[in-house]
């Protein structure tokens, strides 16, 4: 189990875990295609208010290719990231974007919690935004996933590197991998047979797909951070 008593930890209540990316290679796709990109990760973000009650959700686009938004809770912020890249990754292989996840105190301006302004980040303030804005920047070419805390918890070097082999794993999903685990990465997510039925497949065909995409890893990876048994 993850431990909780530092503070910054995914578990400390107090803090925010703030996602900010952009997309890479932006400049090959067409204006229209990076708008298509932004909508998918936009609607992603809005579910999360569905994760966990109370969850803020927010998303926010900047600088053409950049986008922000706000995960459920810390101890979710990595699922909310591999939930996000295959709600882009799903529109094609071409689609991809990376991550830096901020943890650390913030807040949102009043009228971004409220829900006809629940994607308004511009008066949002705290180091979770600072710190996540800012490592994306120095994020290295070679990763697209990354974390970093205000106060790093005395696991960080443990939760990093999951955070690296999740992003190996997810950079090699395919649009049709991607499409089943936007569905499956949802808290509270069907099982395989449901998903088999409302995709009209046999739950065989739902499995090869999922177990091609790493799915019983990342559940692993997952369970983990989040601190399941």
């Amino acid at each position: 189990m993850i431990p909780s008593q530092t503070q910054g930890s995914l578990q400390d209540p107090r803090s925010l875990a703030v996602l900010t990316g952009d997309i890479v290679k932006s400049s090959r796709l067409s204006p229209p295609a990076l708008d298509e990109a932004m909508e998918a990760l936009q609607v992603g973000a809005k579910t999360f208010a569905d994760w966990q009650r109370g969850a803020p959700g927010h998303f926010s686009r900047f600088r053409g290719d950049g986008w922000q938004c706000v995960a459920p809770s810390p101890a979710l912020a990595l699922r909310a990231s591999l939930y996000l890249r295959a709600c882009l990754r799903q529109l094609g292989r071409e689609f991809e974007t990376r991550i830096s996840v901020g943890i650390g105190p913030g807040s949102l301006s009043s009228e971004s919690e409220a829900p006809e302004h629940w994607n308004a980040l511009d008066a949002a303030s705290g180091a979770a935004f600072e710190l996540s804005g800012r490592k994306l920047d120095e994020m290295a070419r070679s990763r697209l996933l990354i974390i970093s805390w205000r106060q790093r918890p005395g696991n960080a070097a443990l939760i990093d590197g999951i955070f690296a082999l999740t992003d190996e794993i997810s950079r090699l999903w395919t649009p049709r991998q991607a499409q089943l685990l936007v569905e499956t990465l949802s808290p509270g997510a069907s099982p395989q047979e449901a998903l088999a039925e409302r995709r009209g497949v046999t739950q065989q065909t739902v499995a090869k797909h999922l177990r091609a995409g790493g799915d019983w890893a990342l559940r692993l990876a997952l369970e983990a951070v989040e601190g399941a048994a």
